[in-house]
């Protein structure tokens, strides 16, 4: 299997693929996705007809697939039927046989939208890596953030993947949370750590996003959240007892067991081009061979506007090739991101130049302040760079 700290060589000559199902059974507090509760069955069909139109309307070249996700939204919320039509439609336009195919194929679920039968018929269509939006074990917790289901049910999902055939399953925790404690942290993680099909663990600190219930909440008062102490004594907590249980971290969020990191996001860190389909879904295209020159790359993002697409699938709120400089800058604070960090050589062979020369005044900087270290041809984020990654970050861009 390929170790977690490997670049993938050949990352230009790839296309990872994003299918984005805005649809959900509810909206959750936090939430500031393009996601929606959708009842009428007329406005979903409309939706995958527009969604197979984009595809279909795809010009951004066609190339080796590395990885295809389907994300929302939650996506096990749609008949099932739909995503087999948007599969033959991907098939169509870039030459694969989707349950054939060796690359990694997710999909998201949440718990009560899915049962065993539905999980088989995945299978069937050919994803061969789960990713399940469990959040907490704690029901408490679930009903505060407004998940619309039971840490049994979670449970129970769980069972169901691995019943029909998901070896390879991530989990989508949260943490930070109003009311939360250490001790619901390290009951989440010992109810995970123990179920071996789980492979793959992300855990996001919450983040209070303008126009949500918790946002709402936070401006009357009515929001009580973990101290910003116990807030990073949950992340180091989680660390720790992740890395106790077989999960290695490879990024600021994201654990794996050996061999099982997620290549599709990965991806986005080595800053492969991918094309986004679907509402508001994102795109970075490679438009020249040569990527060491001012709009190399091409970076598009589909209308969120529900009656827009519908209307015109390929509208485009933003639309733009990167400068160099752009590129540079987002090759090194997503690279960052991945505890191996970047790697002088990589930005060489991708910018015709060393980082060390690009930011001869940041790096050495973000050094004596314990941000960032050497580590060989490497630099990457410090134990103390990983509670500061922003302020890293924003050195590069």
């Amino acid at each position: 299997m390929q170790k977690i700290t490997e670049r993938d060589n050949n990352m230009h000559q790839a296309l990872e693929i994003y299918v984005h199902i805005p649809f959900c059974r509810s909206k959750c507090r936090y939430c500031d996705f393009v996601s929606w509760p959708e009842r009428d069955g007329n406005r979903v069909a409309q939706y995958f007809e527009a969604l197979k139109r984009e595809i279909a309307a795809f010009n951004g070249g066609l190339q080796p697939i590395r990885s295809v996700y389907f994300g929302g939204g939650t996506p096990s919320a749609v008949a099932p039927a739909y995503l087999a039509e948007t599969i033959a439609a991907l098939e169509k336009k870039f030459g694969f046989d989707f349950p054939t195919a060796a690359f990694e194929k997710t999909i998201e679920v949440n718990p009560k939208t899915v049962d065993k039968n539905q999980l088989q018929y995945y299978r069937k269509l050919g994803f061969n890596r789960l990713s399940v939006g469990v959040q907490s074990f704690n029901d408490r917790l679930l009903q505060i953030v407004g998940r619309p289901y039971y840490a049994a049910d979670a449970l129970q999902t769980l069972e169901d993947a691995a019943a029909a055939g998901f070896d390879n399953i991530s989990v989508d925790l949260i943490f930070g949370l109003p009311g939360q404690t250490l001790a619901d942290v390290d009951a989440t993680i010992d109810r995970l750590s123990h179920f071996p099909p789980v492979t793959h663990v992300s855990c996001y600190s919450l983040i209070v996003e303008p126009g949500t219930v918790f946002e709402k909440w936070q401006r009357e008062g009515r929001l009580s959240l973990p101290s910003e102490k116990i807030e990073r004594a949950m992340y180091h907590r989680i660390c720790e007892r992740l890395g106790e249980n077989g999960f290695a971290q490879y990024e600021i969020s994201n654990f794996a067991r050996p061999g099982c990191f997620s290549r599709h996001n990965s991806g986005y860190w080595d800053l492969t081009p991918y094309a986004g389909f679907g509402l508001g879904a994102a795109s970075l295209l490679l438009e020249k061979r040569t990527t060491d020159a001012d709009g190399a790359f091409r970076r598009w993002t589909t209308t969120p506007d529900f009656e827009a697409y519908l209307k015109n699938p390929v509208t485009r709120t933003e639309n733009h090739p990167l400068s160099k400089r752009e590129a540079e800058g987002d090759f090194m604070f997503l690279g960052l991101r991945k505890t191996c960090g970047v790697d002088d050589r990589d930005f060489q062979n991708t910018f015709g130049e060393s980082f060390e020369t690009r930011y001869a005044d940041e790096i050495p900087s973000l050094i004596r302040e314990g941000l960032i270290q050497r580590a060989d041809t490497r630099i990457k984020l410090t134990v103390r760079g990983l509670d500061l990654a922003n302020q890293v970050f924003m050195a590069f861009v």
